[in-house]
């Protein structure tokens, strides 16, 4: 067993460094906009219905489907943060690390009981909530994926937490952009690809409505 004789460091490694006024205001504005950002993430429902589908919390039970879903390059080419290829591990990680992060609110996209994708929010600190987005392959052309946003997006501004919501898309991808347009974000700008590539990519943004 260690002791204070066996190591010289021990002390010093544990004393208090104290802070002066400045860093003292930099580490309480952090910390508030951190309990924001959580609050956000909290009062969002844990289960939302659409007429089609349900919106839950990602779980164990999805992982097989989840990676036979993901695994697909036409998929991953669309998005920033996806890996290819997707394995259980991925599967497993994002079930149970990723989804559980206090700056992630991800909710399974289940139709008859079924996983079908995945739609959600990343929550940064000091910016808007960014939503994000993918569906399996065998389910494009039959307006899903526009259900799961309008349903997560209206869901979000009952909470009167989410004046805006941002989003964005390869200047490519035109049917992630006609999901966005039909939920009622509007082009703010073009940008570079934020993961590096060189890829055109359009952000969007959605404002609260005043009726809501």
């Amino acid at each position: 067993m260690a002791t204070l004789d066996d190591d010289d460091d021990f002390v010093p490694r544990r004393r208090t460094q104290l802070m002066g006024p400045a860093a003292q205001a930099k580490a309480l504005a952090e910390a508030t906009a951190r309990l924001a950002a959580r609050r956000q993430r909290d009062a969002l429902p844990h289960r939302i219905e659409t007429p089609r589908l349900v919106l839950r919390a990602p779980i164990r039970g999805d992982v097989p489907e989840l990676v036979k879903l993901a695994d697909n390059k036409a998929i991953a080419d669309r998005l920033t943060r996806l890996p290819h290829p997707y394995t259980r591990a991925d599967g497993i990680g994002f079930v149970e690390i990723i989804a559980q992060r206090p700056d992630e609110r991800p909710y399974a996209i289940t139709l008859d009981d079924q996983f079908i994708g995945v739609v959600g929010f990343h929550l940064v600190v000091g910016e808007l909530p960014e939503i994000g987005y993918w569906l399996g392959e065998p389910y494009w052309g039959r307006g899903i994926m526009s259900e799961a946003v309008k349903g997560l997006t209206e869901a979000a501004f009952a909470t009167h937490l989410f004046p805006r919501i941002k989003g964005r898309a390869l200047a490519s991808n035109a049917g992630s952009l006609n999901v966005m347009q039909k939920a009622g974000f509007v082009r703010v700008g073009e940008g570079p690809d934020p993961a590096g590539r060189d890829r055109p990519t359009v952000y969007l943004e959605l404002e609260q409505p005043k009726w809501s």
